[in-house]
C-alpha cells in the first residue's frame, strides 16, 4: 500500500510540475499586490532563486553543456531560460527522491524514480515542440490567405508578413515577428522564410519561401501562385487528417498498451503488497524492474513510430 501511495504521489507530483512548466501563460496577480512590506523589499526565497538561477545560467554558458537548450526551449514555446528549467526540474528530481526514499525505505529505487523526471521533461519538450509544428501547419492555410488578401488590397509583402504577425494567433504570430524582427536587422527576407520552414520542419512554408524567392527573381502575379500554394496545402490537409483519422485506432491501442503494465501493478500492490515488494526489496528485483523500465521506454518510442504517419 504504501509503494503504491509513493507511486500515486510521484506522478501526480510530476505532472503538476511539468504543467507548471508547459501551461499556457494565464492572467497574473500584480507583482506589487503579491508582495510583503515595502516594494523595494524583496523575499528572501525570491531572491534567492533568482541568484541560483542566474548562477546555474552561468555555468551552463562556460561549461557548455546544455542539458535543455535555449533553441530546443523556444521551439516548444516555452519562455523560460535553461538556467530556470535546470532548477526546477532539480528541485522536482530531489523532491521525489526524498518522498519515495522516505516511503519505501530504499534509496536505490527512489533515485531510479528520482531518473525519470529529466527524462519525462525531455519526452514533453519534444511533445510540445512537435504539438506546436503541427499547430503552425494547419495555421499555414489561413495564414496565406491572409498574405494573399493583403496582396490584392495593394500591401507590400513585407506589411503582408507585418499584418500576418499582429493578427495571427500563436504560433504563427510568434515565427512571421520573428521573420520580420530578423529581416529589419538586415537579415535577407527569403532566408529568414527558409530558415523558419526549417525550425517548424514545414514542407508546406518551404513552398512559399521558394515562391516568394522565384517573384523576386522573376517577377509576375504572386497572388496566383499563393493561390495556387495554398489550394496544394489544403488538399495535403485532407489527406493528413484522413491518414490520422485512419490512426486513431493504432495510438489508442498504444495508450492502452502502455497503461497495461502500470494498471497491473498498481492492483498487485494493493491485494498483494509483500508480492510487489520483492521488486524494490532486492537486488534481483531492482535489477529486473530496471530492465522491465528500459524496455517500456523502449516499446513505447516504438509503438510511437509505428503508429506515426510522417508525410
Amino acid at each position: 500500500m504504501v509503494l503504491l501511495l509513493g507511486i500515486v504521489f510521484t506522478f501526480v507530483a510530476i505532472g503538476t510540475a511539468m504543467y507548471a512548466m508547459v501551461a499556457s501563460p494565464v492572467a497574473r496577480v500584480p507583482l506589487e499586490r503579491r508582495q510583503i512590506g515595502p516594494k523595494d523589499e524583496r523575499a528572501v526565497l525570491t531572491t534567492t532563486s533568482e541568484y541560483l538561477v542566474d548562477a546555474v545560467d552561468r555555468y551552463l554558458r562556460q561549461s557548455g553543456w546544455m542539458p535543455f537548450s535555449a533553441k530546443e526551449l523556444e521551439l516548444a514555446g516555452l519562455r523560460v531560460t535553461p538556467g530556470n528549467l535546470v532548477v526546477t526540474v532539480s528541485a522536482v528530481a530531489v523532491t521525489t527522491f526524498s518522498v519515495i526514499a522516505l516511503l519505501t525505505r530504499n534509496f536505490a529505487f527512489g533515485i531510479l524514480v528520482a531518473l525519470l523526471v529529466p527524462i519525462g521533461t525531455k519526452v514533453l519538450l519534444k511533445i510540445k515542440t512537435d504539438r506546436r509544428r503541427q499547430l503552425f501547419t494547419k495555421q499555414l492555410d489561413e495564414t496565406i490567405q491572409m498574405i494573399a488578401s493583403a496582396l490584392r488590397a495593394g500591401h507590400s509583402f513585407t506589411r503582408a508578413l507585418d499584418a500576418v504577425a499582429s493578427e495571427s494567433e500563436s504560433p504563427t504570430a510568434e515565427e512571421f515577428a520573428r521573420i520580420i524582427n530578423e529581416n529589419r536587422i538586415g537579415r535577407d527576407l527569403i532566408v529568414a522564410l527558409e530558415q523558419t520552414a526549417d525550425r517548424m520542419q514545414s514542407d508546406d512554408f518551404r513552398w512559399v519561401a521558394e515562391a516568394v524567392a522565384i517573384h523576386r527573381d522573376t517577377g509576375g502575379n504572386l497572388n496566383e501562385v499563393l493561390d495556387r500554394v495554398g489550394a496544394t496545402m489544403r488538399e495535403r490537409n485532407q489527406v493528413r487528417e484522413k491518414v490520422n483519422s485512419l490512426a486513431s485506432e493504432g495510438r489508442f491501442s498504444a495508450v492502452i498498451l502502455m497503461l497495461l503494465p502500470i494498471l497491473v501493478g498498481g492492483f498487485y500492490a494493493i491485494i498483494n503488497p509483500k508480492y510487489m515488494a520483492l521488486l524494490i526489496n532486492t537486488t534481483v528485483g531492482l535489477v529486473l524492474l530496471s530492465i522491465s523500465l528500459g524496455m517500456y521506454i523502449v516499446g513505447g518510442l516504438w509503438m510511437r513510430a509505428i503508429v506515426r504517419v510522417k508525410f
